[in-house]
């Protein structure tokens, strides 16, 4: 696809315990696939290392907050689509919040910045807390900005329905079972091996489910990023959604 002159970029926010350059072949599908500018938030496993010493996204929301104000002024943007990949779309959530975070009392407002969110196996909503798999920051997104929470954004969530969580199955049933398990309550459904659809698809939101997708790359597996054709599945409905009207006032609380 030829580049949209004008069009919002895209700013790529990776997933928990991820590396940026896993998202360059993503990336590069998705800039071809909508004719936009796409960036990736530079994360480093390191930062995310630090996450499990002090379960907090603090650190990392400076990131994202850097990233997205040199995004905008690389392209002459005032917004921009964010894509968060898992644990990507509670960071962003909580970036693009309008009350403090942590201890330190973080506030950046993104929502301002922000035209879109793309979630992608991301889970939104959990029924259990706890330092694991960033639980705590789930339920504050939860609690503080349900649902697609911000008018003034355009919400697309996608989730692959890649393998039904079983106890006693074979080990990748059995690993999602216990994914789902912790995140959901309950094992026994559908999602991504990771995240179970239950709690990656988000109220309010423009909800695509892709068969056959698994949450993360893997060299036997098709993932959200794998291919022009996947990127392109998901894209096309976030180009609807971006055609359709929203409402410029905040949620009333």
């Amino acid at each position: 696809m030829s580049e949209v002159i004008g069009a919002e970029p895209v700013l790529i926010v990776g997933g928990f315990g991820s590396n940026y350059p896993l998202y360059a072949a993503m990336r590069s599908y998705l800039a071809e696939v909508s004719g936009r500018p796409v960036a990736i938030t530079p994360i480093t496993l390191l930062d995310w290392a630090g996450v499990i010493a002090s379960d907090s996204y603090g650190a990392l929301l400076r990131i994202v907050d850097k990233s997205v104000r040199e995004t905008l002024a690389a392209n002459r943007a005032r917004r921009l689509i964010l894509v968060g990949h898992s644990a990507g779309g509670v960071l962003s959530r909580i970036y693009m919040g309008d009350k403090p975070y942590g201890p330190r009392q973080l506030l950046y407002n993104g929502h301002e910045h922000v035209y879109s969110l793309v979630t992608l196996g991301t889970p939104h909503t959990s029924k259990s807390t706890g330092r694991q798999g960033g639980l705590n920051q789930i339920a504050f997104v939860q609690a503080r900005y349900p649902g697609a929470y911000w008018r003034s954004v355009h919400y697309v969530s996608v989730m692959g329905k890649g393998i039904y969580g079983a106890a006693n199955g074979p080990p990748p049933e059995k690993g999602a079972w216990q994914s789902y398990t912790m995140i959901d309550g309950e094992g026994a459904q559908w999602g991504d091996g990771i995240v179970p659809m239950s709690s990656g698809l988000l109220d309010g939101s423009r909800r695509v489910i892709i068969p056959g997708l698994r949450h993360d790359p893997r060299p036997d597996r098709p993932w959200y990023g794998t291919s022009v054709p996947v990127v392109r599945a998901w894209w096309e409905q976030v180009e609807l959604v971006l055609k359709e009207p929203l409402p410029a006032a905040r949620r009333a609380p």
